[in-house]
């Protein structure tokens, strides 16, 4: 490398320069100055004038271009600068760049080093402020004979500096301080393609140029077709797929002409009539991938800690229900002990023990002389996915009949189940309701096959159990709970409605029912009904309806032609059974427990009435009950049970009442001429109805559950 001769030929008269301080590789080095250079001078590092930092002029043999500088600041555009015009006799051109003077204290010079003086005050006309260099072109071949005339260059000849008149004498001077050789070597090793940088290049901060990097990277406003932007207009404006995919509607057009009508992106099918237009400015997504996801895991906690605190509940009611079990198997068992020594004692006399239950929890001893209860004899399954409600028993066909859902999603709705009372095995099932199913029953007395039941679609039906046919259907304006047929007349029935009311039907009239009852006052749901025959033989004589509601129990007294007379009966509770006995003339209500009543009760009642006429040809009754017996169950009843009030098969002018107990899920039995407990029979599982029939001088006592049907016999 070596410095040119022309590139500092404007200022050789006043700074000498040896020839071997420049061929030994060293730069001249101009310190505060601003040089107008020629092409071949390719780098001019410097910094303000006011700042005494280097310049460095280095010379090359093509036009390329070195830049470096410890200030970036006051950089100059070197190929952008316009052409010296010729040297003028009065005036500089003000374009050019001017050498000015360093403003730093005056030092001792070096001898030894080439040093440079300052340049004068510019005169009048030029730039104010800059002392200027005049600037000459090189001769042009053919150009030298023209004297003390220049011209500019033809076709671009090397500029020089022109000789600058002598400063003055109190200008100071500074010394030329050699530079380094490592940093010359350092700028020639520099790629060739930063060298012919035509602009200046402005360096940016790091946090200013962190954006531009990710905006470069987003591709999130260009089509990924021809990765050029889309357009808010135009034919490449954005459109999507039915996919969702974005693109330019030209790039999209194209694609599904010529690629078989697939998408780019996920490659499921599309059409161009799938191309939508989206008329939006700009399109940003929120990624909230990390938030959902934390609030889905924020979800799953919370659902997991309740399930752990429902199960700590759960374990900590289960465990105090086992410590109150255990502490009454352990009184069961201290008085299964003596019970079993006073039996032994009593072997002999032929009298066995039983075990019943006062209201007040103590346990006493019976003595029943015909030593026969009753026996679980089978299980027969009814139906696996549960829903049993109801179950009545047909004498002249000798079949149970149960009540259960449809087992066949193409025929949905409920029905009836029919089971042999031989040798209890199902035989066929048939689809009656559309709801379910809330009560059946056959005539007590003319029992013909003919089934009467009542659901929740609003209807009440009557069904011939020998042939599987719907005889006759009735609508009714509310869901039907309970209904019984007249035991005096075969050709009427009732039905208790929702709302408390109770229609009257006769089955010669297909169209509506004849009368209405019960129709002011509650409007509780009727939940039970029991028929009364007329009986003149008995105390009780008249025949009636008792409609039993969940807040209160009436009698209708069926009085021929005229319009039924309404009693209330005495009875308090929230009721949920009714059971007749015709023999005994005895009444027996079931009410399960309420804020006044903690436990179930079973209330034996034995009708009455009174003529309040004088005279004896009048018959003007006030029926009323009187309680015999209250039998006390559990402490917990969440379904309406049925209760039954049956004869002692060995006794048919004694009674028991057979309840389910939801506590304890067994079926407790009491017997009325005591008003003690005589036998309570484990199932398994909350009985929900219960029936008594004979077969071949056989007693049997069903019990129905919602899955199972548990069958005992009287032994």
């Amino acid at each position: 490398m070596e410095v040119s001769d022309v590139g500092v030929e404007a200022i050789q008269e006043e700074v000498v320069v040896a020839d071997g301080d420049l061929d030994d590789g060293s730069d001249v080095v101009l310190p505060g100055l601003q040089v107008a250079v020629s092409p071949n001078v390719i780098d001019i590092d410097s910094s303000s004038g006011d700042s005494g930092d280097d310049i460095f002029i280095v010379y090359t043999d093509e036009e390329d271009i070195v830049q470096d500088s410890e200030s970036e600041s006051n950089e100059v555009d070197v190929e952008n600068s316009a052409p010296p015009s010729p040297r003028q006799p009065t005036a500089m051109d003000p374009s050019l760049p001017q050498l000015e003077a360093s403003p730093q204290e005056p030092t001792a010079m070096d001898p030894s080093l080439p040093q440079l003086q300052a340049l004068p005050q510019q005169p009048a006309g030029s730039e104010p402020g800059l002392p200027q260099l005049p600037m000459e072109s090189s001769p042009t071949p053919g150009a030298a004979g023209e004297a003390g005339t220049p011209h500019p260059p033809a076709g671009g000849g090397e500029i020089t500096l022109a000789d600058p008149p002598l400063p003055p004498p109190d200008v100071p001077t500074t010394p030329v301080v050699p530079a380094s050789s490592a940093r010359t070597q350092s700028l020639l090793n520099a790629s060739l393609a930063e060298f012919r940088s035509p602009k200046r290049r402005k360096r940016s901060s790091p946090e200013k140029s962190a954006p531009a990097n990710v905006e470069s990277d987003d591709d999130s406003d260009c089509c990924p077709i021809c990765f050029e932007p889309w357009t808010t207009s135009g034919s490449h404006r954005l459109a999507s797929l039915r996919c969702g995919h974005l693109f330019g509607q030209s790039c999209i057009d194209k694609w599904l002409k010529g690629q078989g009508g697939k998408c780019p992106q996920c490659n499921a099918k599309a059409k161009r009539q799938d191309i939508r237009v989206l008329y939006t400015k700009s399109i940003k997504a929120v990624d909230t991938t990390e938030r959902d996801r934390a609030l889905a895991d924020l979800e799953k906690e919370k659902e997991h800690r309740r399930k752990a605190e429902l199960e700590a509940a759960h374990s900590r009611l289960q465990y105090q229900l086992c410590i109150e079990e255990c502490n009454r198997f352990r009184q069961e068992l201290n008085t299964t002990r003596t019970q079993l020594q006073q039996l032994r004692s009593q072997m002999n006399s032929g009298q066995h023990l039983s075990q019943s239950v006062t209201p007040d929890g103590a346990t006493q001893l019976t003595t029943i002389m015909s030593g026969k209860r009753f026996v679980m004899d089978r299980t027969v399954k009814i139906w696996e996915a549960g829903q049993c409600r109801v179950l009545a028993y047909s004498s002249s066909l000798g079949a149970l009949i149960v009540s259960q859902p449809s087992s066949s999603t193409l025929f949905p709705g409920f029905g009836i189940k029919k089971l042999s009372a031989m040798d209890f095995k199902t035989s066929q099932y048939m689809t009656i309701h559309s709801k379910a199913i809330r009560d059946i029953c056959f005539h007590p007395t003319f029992d013909n096959g003919i089934l009467l039941s009542c659901g929740l679609d609003k209807t009440a039906k009557m069904t011939s159990v020998m042939s599987n046919t719907v005889v006759q259907t009735y609508q009714t304006p509310v869901p039907v709970w309970s209904c019984v047929w007249n035991n005096d007349d075969p050709n009427y029935f009732y039905t208790g409605l929702m709302n408390g009311s109770v229609l009257e039907y006769d089955i010669r009239n297909t169209q509506t029912h004849v009368q209405q009852l019960n129709t002011g006052g509650s409007k509780s749901p009727v939940v039970a009904m029991q028929y009364i025959p007329r009986d003149h033989t008995a105390i009780f004589r008249p025949g009636g309806l008792v409609v039993g509601q969940l807040d209160r129990t009436s009698f209708f007294e069926n009085k021929g032609t005229e319009q039924p007379r309404l009693n209330f009966l005495p009875l308090e509770g929230s009721l949920t059974s009714l059971s007749f006995d015709n023999h005994t003339r005895h009444l027996l209500a079931s009410f399960r427990p309420t804020a006044k009543h903690a436990m179930v009760r079973h209330q034996l009642c034995e009708m009455s009435c009174s003529n309040l006429s004088t005279d004896p040809a009048v018959t003007d009754n006030l029926c009323s009950c009187d309680v015999v017996h209250t039998f006390q169950g559990g402490r917990t009843q969440s379904v309406l049970s049925r209760s039954a009030l049956i004869p002692n098969p060995s006794d048919p002018n004694k009674l028991l009442v057979c309840a389910g107990d939801e506590t304890s899920n067994a079926i407790h039995v009491w017997d009325c001429s005591t008003g003690q407990q005589c036998q309570r029979i484990a199932t398994g599982a909350f009985v929900v109805d219960l029936a008594t029939f004979a077969v071949n001088s056989q007693h049997f006592l069903v019990a129905l559950t919602e899955k199972m049907l548990k069958v005992h016999k009287w032994c």
